[in-house]
Protein backbone atom coordinates (compact mmCIF):
# COMPACT_ATOMS: atom_id res chain seq x y z
CA UNK A 1 0.00 0.00 0.00
CA UNK A 2 2.94 2.57 0.94
CA UNK A 3 4.69 1.14 -2.33
CA UNK A 4 0.98 2.17 -4.38
CA UNK A 5 1.03 5.91 -2.74
CA UNK A 6 4.67 6.18 -3.25
CA UNK A 7 4.69 6.29 -7.01
CA UNK A 8 0.95 7.96 -7.06
CA UNK A 9 2.73 10.61 -5.50
CA UNK A 10 5.95 10.86 -7.96
CA UNK A 11 3.62 10.07 -10.82
CA UNK A 12 1.63 13.38 -10.01
CA UNK A 13 4.60 15.22 -9.48
CA UNK A 14 5.83 14.25 -12.65
CA UNK A 15 2.86 15.29 -14.42
CA UNK A 16 2.46 18.52 -12.55
CA UNK A 17 6.34 19.46 -13.49
CA UNK A 18 5.54 18.63 -17.34
CA UNK A 19 2.67 21.02 -17.54
CA UNK A 20 4.67 23.87 -15.69
CA UNK A 21 7.37 23.11 -17.86
CA UNK A 22 5.50 23.05 -21.21
CA UNK A 23 6.52 25.06 -23.87
CA UNK A 24 5.21 26.71 -26.94
CA UNK A 25 7.13 24.61 -30.02
CA UNK A 26 9.37 26.76 -31.94
CA UNK A 27 7.99 28.74 -35.28
CA UNK A 28 9.30 30.84 -37.88
CA UNK A 29 8.37 34.12 -38.99
CA UNK A 30 9.13 36.00 -41.87
CA UNK A 31 7.94 39.24 -43.00
CA UNK A 32 7.71 40.88 -45.97
CA UNK A 33 7.50 44.69 -46.23
CA UNK A 34 6.68 46.88 -49.08
CA UNK A 35 9.16 49.11 -48.80
CA UNK A 36 10.64 51.24 -45.63
CA UNK A 37 9.18 54.39 -43.94
CA UNK A 38 7.46 54.91 -40.34
CA UNK A 39 4.01 53.68 -40.96
CA UNK A 40 5.07 50.48 -42.26
CA UNK A 41 7.81 49.92 -39.84
CA UNK A 42 5.27 50.40 -37.13
CA UNK A 43 2.62 48.27 -38.96
CA UNK A 44 5.46 45.17 -38.93
CA UNK A 45 6.04 46.03 -34.82
CA UNK A 46 2.83 45.73 -34.27
CA UNK A 47 2.25 42.39 -35.87
CA UNK A 48 5.25 40.98 -34.37
CA UNK A 49 4.96 42.26 -30.92
CA UNK A 50 1.37 40.89 -30.90
CA UNK A 51 2.71 37.43 -31.62
CA UNK A 52 5.12 38.01 -28.53
CA UNK A 53 2.61 38.38 -26.56
CA UNK A 54 1.15 35.06 -27.20
CA UNK A 55 4.17 33.61 -25.36
CA UNK A 56 6.66 33.30 -28.21
CA UNK A 57 10.05 34.53 -27.39
CA UNK A 58 12.96 35.49 -29.98
CA UNK A 59 15.83 33.26 -30.37
CA UNK A 60 13.88 30.95 -27.88
CA UNK A 61 11.19 29.50 -29.27
CA UNK A 62 10.82 32.08 -32.34
CA UNK A 63 13.05 32.87 -35.43
CA UNK A 64 11.97 36.46 -36.75
CA UNK A 65 13.17 37.55 -40.52
CA UNK A 66 12.12 41.34 -41.73
CA UNK A 67 13.20 42.17 -45.41
CA UNK A 68 12.36 45.15 -47.69
CA UNK A 69 11.08 44.92 -50.92
CA UNK A 70 12.17 48.47 -51.24
CA UNK A 71 8.74 49.58 -52.92
CA UNK A 72 10.15 47.29 -55.96
CA UNK A 73 7.72 44.77 -57.50
CA UNK A 74 10.44 42.17 -58.63
CA UNK A 75 11.95 42.35 -55.32
CA UNK A 76 8.72 41.63 -53.70
CA UNK A 77 8.42 38.79 -55.95
CA UNK A 78 12.01 37.26 -55.03
CA UNK A 79 11.34 37.47 -51.51
CA UNK A 80 8.27 35.87 -52.25
CA UNK A 81 9.86 33.14 -53.74
CA UNK A 82 12.48 32.81 -50.68
CA UNK A 83 9.84 32.77 -48.34
CA UNK A 84 8.27 30.13 -49.46
CA UNK A 85 10.96 27.30 -49.99
CA UNK A 86 11.78 28.14 -46.76
CA UNK A 87 8.92 26.45 -45.27
CA UNK A 88 7.90 29.12 -42.64
CA UNK A 89 5.18 28.90 -40.10
CA UNK A 90 3.21 31.93 -41.26
CA UNK A 91 4.36 34.78 -43.20
CA UNK A 92 3.45 38.37 -42.55
CA UNK A 93 2.87 40.73 -45.77
CA UNK A 94 3.29 44.52 -44.81
CA UNK A 95 1.19 46.56 -47.52
CA UNK A 96 -0.08 45.80 -50.58
CA UNK A 97 3.17 45.25 -52.85
CA UNK A 98 4.13 42.48 -50.85
CA UNK A 99 0.88 40.91 -50.22
CA UNK A 100 0.58 40.31 -53.93
CA UNK A 101 3.27 38.43 -54.38
CA UNK A 102 2.09 35.57 -52.81
CA UNK A 103 -1.40 34.83 -54.01
CA UNK A 104 -0.01 32.18 -56.31
CA UNK A 105 1.78 30.72 -53.28
CA UNK A 106 -1.37 30.56 -50.94
CA UNK A 107 -4.23 29.69 -53.77
CA UNK A 108 -1.74 26.54 -54.30
CA UNK A 109 -1.52 25.62 -50.77
CA UNK A 110 2.47 25.89 -50.34
CA UNK A 111 2.27 28.76 -47.79
CA UNK A 112 -0.17 30.90 -45.02
CA UNK A 113 0.13 34.55 -45.16
CA UNK A 114 -1.47 37.36 -42.85
CA UNK A 115 -1.29 40.84 -44.81
CA UNK A 116 -1.42 43.82 -43.08
CA UNK A 117 -2.56 47.44 -44.03
CA UNK A 118 -3.81 46.69 -47.31
CA UNK A 119 -6.11 49.53 -48.61
CA UNK A 120 -8.62 47.00 -50.74
CA UNK A 121 -7.56 43.47 -50.85
CA UNK A 122 -10.61 42.54 -53.14
CA UNK A 123 -9.17 45.29 -55.31
CA UNK A 124 -6.27 43.50 -55.61
CA UNK A 125 -7.67 40.11 -55.68
CA UNK A 126 -5.44 38.73 -52.65
CA UNK A 127 -8.94 37.14 -51.44
CA UNK A 128 -12.41 35.91 -52.71
CA UNK A 129 -14.69 37.54 -50.24
CA UNK A 130 -13.74 39.86 -47.43
CA UNK A 131 -15.92 37.43 -44.62
CA UNK A 132 -14.24 34.12 -46.93
CA UNK A 133 -11.15 34.63 -48.07
CA UNK A 134 -10.96 31.51 -49.98
CA UNK A 135 -7.60 30.45 -49.63
CA UNK A 136 -4.70 30.40 -47.04
CA UNK A 137 -4.55 34.30 -46.95
CA UNK A 138 -6.52 37.08 -45.05
CA UNK A 139 -5.35 40.21 -42.88
CA UNK A 140 -5.99 43.84 -41.79
CA UNK A 141 -6.99 46.50 -43.95
CA UNK A 142 -5.82 50.16 -43.04
CA UNK A 143 -8.96 51.92 -45.19
CA UNK A 144 -10.75 53.88 -43.18
CA UNK A 145 -13.81 56.11 -44.02
CA UNK A 146 -12.50 59.41 -46.06
CA UNK A 147 -14.78 61.78 -45.41
CA UNK A 148 -14.10 62.87 -42.02
CA UNK A 149 -10.28 63.78 -43.41
CA UNK A 150 -11.79 65.85 -45.93
CA UNK A 151 -14.04 67.66 -43.35
CA UNK A 152 -10.65 68.12 -41.07
CA UNK A 153 -9.12 69.82 -43.92
CA UNK A 154 -12.22 72.22 -44.51
CA UNK A 155 -12.63 72.90 -40.85
CA UNK A 156 -8.62 73.76 -41.04
CA UNK A 157 -9.25 75.76 -44.14
CA UNK A 158 -12.93 76.91 -44.10
CA UNK A 159 -12.36 77.93 -47.77
CA UNK A 160 -10.49 75.17 -49.44
CA UNK A 161 -11.77 74.66 -52.75
CA UNK A 162 -8.95 72.31 -54.67
CA UNK A 163 -6.93 69.59 -52.95
CA UNK A 164 -4.41 67.87 -54.65
CA UNK A 165 -3.29 64.49 -54.03
CA UNK A 166 -0.20 62.79 -55.21
CA UNK A 167 -0.14 58.92 -55.41
CA UNK A 168 1.90 56.26 -57.56
CA UNK A 169 -0.32 55.25 -60.78
CA UNK A 170 1.13 52.04 -60.89
CA UNK A 171 0.14 51.33 -56.81
CA UNK A 172 -2.91 49.73 -57.08
CA UNK A 173 -3.74 50.96 -53.11
CA UNK A 174 -2.83 54.82 -54.21
CA UNK A 175 -5.15 54.40 -56.98
CA UNK A 176 -8.40 53.38 -55.29
CA UNK A 177 -7.64 56.23 -52.73
CA UNK A 178 -7.82 58.77 -55.30
CA UNK A 179 -10.65 57.25 -56.60
CA UNK A 180 -12.37 56.95 -53.77
CA UNK A 181 -11.02 60.75 -52.27
CA UNK A 182 -12.02 62.08 -55.76
CA UNK A 183 -16.12 60.79 -55.12
CA UNK A 184 -16.29 62.57 -51.39
CA UNK A 185 -14.15 65.87 -52.40
CA UNK A 186 -17.40 66.32 -55.34
CA UNK A 187 -20.12 65.06 -52.93
CA UNK A 188 -18.35 68.21 -50.67
CA UNK A 189 -18.28 70.68 -53.72
CA UNK A 190 -14.51 70.18 -53.78
CA UNK A 191 -12.07 69.33 -56.37
CA UNK A 192 -9.67 67.12 -56.41
CA UNK A 193 -6.54 67.15 -58.47
CA UNK A 194 -4.28 64.14 -59.41
CA UNK A 195 -0.31 64.44 -59.41
CA UNK A 196 1.31 60.76 -60.68
CA UNK A 197 4.48 59.84 -59.88
CA UNK A 198 6.31 56.82 -60.39
CA UNK A 199 9.46 57.00 -58.00
CA UNK A 200 10.63 58.58 -54.77
CA UNK A 201 12.68 60.76 -57.16
CA UNK A 202 9.70 62.58 -58.88
CA UNK A 203 8.41 63.76 -55.42
CA UNK A 204 9.81 67.07 -55.36
CA UNK A 205 9.29 68.33 -59.13
CA UNK A 206 5.48 67.03 -58.83
CA UNK A 207 4.89 68.37 -55.60
CA UNK A 208 5.83 71.71 -56.81
CA UNK A 209 3.82 71.64 -59.68
CA UNK A 210 0.80 70.21 -57.83
CA UNK A 211 0.98 73.13 -55.37
CA UNK A 212 0.46 75.78 -57.80
CA UNK A 213 -2.93 74.37 -58.35
CA UNK A 214 -4.48 74.00 -55.06
CA UNK A 215 -5.27 75.21 -51.50
CA UNK A 216 -3.91 72.28 -49.44
CA UNK A 217 -2.04 68.75 -50.48
CA UNK A 218 -3.65 65.19 -49.08
CA UNK A 219 -1.37 62.17 -49.08
CA UNK A 220 -3.02 58.73 -48.79
CA UNK A 221 -2.02 54.85 -48.35
CA UNK A 222 0.88 55.09 -51.22
CA UNK A 223 3.68 53.68 -50.40
CA UNK A 224 5.76 55.74 -53.06
CA UNK A 225 4.46 58.77 -51.83
CA UNK A 226 4.63 57.91 -48.18
CA UNK A 227 8.11 56.72 -48.39
CA UNK A 228 9.45 60.54 -50.06
CA UNK A 229 6.88 62.15 -47.16
CA UNK A 230 9.10 64.60 -46.20
CA UNK A 231 10.10 65.49 -49.75
CA UNK A 232 6.83 66.26 -50.15
CA UNK A 233 6.83 68.57 -46.81
CA UNK A 234 9.91 70.53 -47.81
CA UNK A 235 8.34 71.60 -51.42
CA UNK A 236 5.27 72.47 -50.08
CA UNK A 237 6.14 73.98 -47.01
CA UNK A 238 8.37 76.64 -49.68
CA UNK A 239 5.01 76.82 -51.77
CA UNK A 240 2.74 77.61 -48.79
CA UNK A 241 1.07 74.95 -49.05
CA UNK A 242 0.13 72.72 -46.39
CA UNK A 243 0.06 68.85 -45.94
CA UNK A 244 -2.40 66.54 -45.15
CA UNK A 245 -2.67 62.98 -44.63
CA UNK A 246 -4.00 59.71 -43.59
CA UNK A 247 -1.29 58.48 -42.07
CA UNK A 248 -1.35 59.49 -38.26
CA UNK A 249 3.27 58.41 -38.15
CA UNK A 250 3.33 60.86 -41.25
CA UNK A 251 2.25 63.51 -38.74
CA UNK A 252 5.59 63.73 -36.41
CA UNK A 253 7.52 64.39 -40.22
CA UNK A 254 5.72 67.73 -41.13
CA UNK A 255 1.84 66.92 -41.92
CA UNK A 256 -0.76 69.25 -40.24
CA UNK A 257 -2.69 66.62 -39.07
CA UNK A 258 -4.25 63.21 -39.70
CA UNK A 259 -7.13 61.19 -39.50
CA UNK A 260 -6.26 57.48 -39.41
CA UNK A 261 -5.91 54.39 -37.86
CA UNK A 262 -3.18 53.64 -35.53
CA UNK A 263 -0.61 51.57 -37.84
CA UNK A 264 0.97 49.83 -34.84
CA UNK A 265 -2.39 48.49 -33.85
CA UNK A 266 -3.32 47.73 -37.72
CA UNK A 267 -0.90 45.64 -37.19
CA UNK A 268 -1.02 43.99 -33.50
CA UNK A 269 -4.43 43.33 -35.27
CA UNK A 270 -2.68 41.07 -37.93
CA UNK A 271 -0.27 39.78 -35.29
CA UNK A 272 -3.40 38.30 -33.19
CA UNK A 273 -4.68 36.71 -36.43
CA UNK A 274 -1.33 35.21 -37.38
CA UNK A 275 -1.70 33.88 -33.39
CA UNK A 276 -4.77 31.75 -34.34
CA UNK A 277 -3.36 30.27 -37.27
CA UNK A 278 -0.11 29.18 -35.65
CA UNK A 279 -3.00 27.63 -32.96
CA UNK A 280 -4.04 25.55 -35.80
CA UNK A 281 -7.31 28.13 -36.81
CA UNK A 282 -8.09 27.68 -40.88
CA UNK A 283 -7.12 31.22 -42.74
CA UNK A 284 -9.80 29.90 -45.59
CA UNK A 285 -12.85 31.25 -43.54
CA UNK A 286 -10.78 33.82 -41.54
CA UNK A 287 -12.79 37.23 -42.19
CA UNK A 288 -10.59 40.33 -43.23
CA UNK A 289 -10.45 42.58 -40.68
CA UNK A 290 -10.93 46.72 -40.53
CA UNK A 291 -8.97 48.78 -38.00
CA UNK A 292 -10.92 48.75 -34.61
CA UNK A 293 -11.08 53.24 -34.38
CA UNK A 294 -9.55 56.22 -35.92
CA UNK A 295 -7.03 59.12 -34.08
CA UNK A 296 -6.46 62.62 -34.96
CA UNK A 297 -2.86 63.61 -34.65
CA UNK A 298 -2.01 67.17 -35.33
CA UNK A 299 1.20 68.96 -35.75
CA UNK A 300 1.39 72.48 -34.18
CA UNK A 301 4.43 73.66 -35.25
CA UNK A 302 3.32 72.91 -38.66
CA UNK A 303 0.20 74.55 -38.42
CA UNK A 304 1.74 78.00 -37.36
CA UNK A 305 4.19 77.31 -40.33
CA UNK A 306 1.13 77.63 -42.48
CA UNK A 307 -0.65 80.32 -40.56
CA UNK A 308 -3.31 77.62 -39.33
CA UNK A 309 -4.96 78.37 -36.27
CA UNK A 310 -5.68 74.52 -34.03
CA UNK A 311 -8.65 75.26 -32.14
CA UNK A 312 -9.00 74.46 -28.09
CA UNK A 313 -11.52 71.99 -29.18
CA UNK A 314 -9.39 70.34 -31.54
CA UNK A 315 -6.69 69.94 -29.61
CA UNK A 316 -8.94 68.38 -26.91
CA UNK A 317 -10.22 65.89 -29.57
CA UNK A 318 -6.80 65.03 -30.73
CA UNK A 319 -5.00 61.27 -29.80
CA UNK A 320 -1.95 63.36 -29.91
CA UNK A 321 -0.07 66.69 -30.39
CA UNK A 322 3.10 66.78 -31.95
CA UNK A 323 4.84 70.31 -30.83
CA UNK A 324 7.70 70.46 -32.97
CA UNK A 325 8.21 68.14 -36.44
CA UNK A 326 10.98 65.34 -36.74
CA UNK A 327 13.89 66.60 -39.13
Amino acid sequence: MRRFLYLSVLLLTIAYVGCCCETKSPITVLVSQSAAHPALDATTKGALDAIKAAGYVENENLTIRIESAQGNAAVAAQIATKFVNQKPDIIIATATLSAQSFVRYVKSGDTKVIFCTVTDPLAVSLVDTLEKPGSAMSGVSNFVDLEPQILLIRQLQPGVSKIGIIYNAGEINGVVIADKFDIVCKKLGITLVRQTIVKTADIPQATVRLAQQVDAIYIGNDNTALSGFQSIVAAATVAGKPVYCSDTDQVEQGAIAAVGPNQYQVGYQAGEMAVRVLRGESLVNMSVQFPAQTELYINIEAAKKANIAISDDLKKQAAKLIESTKA
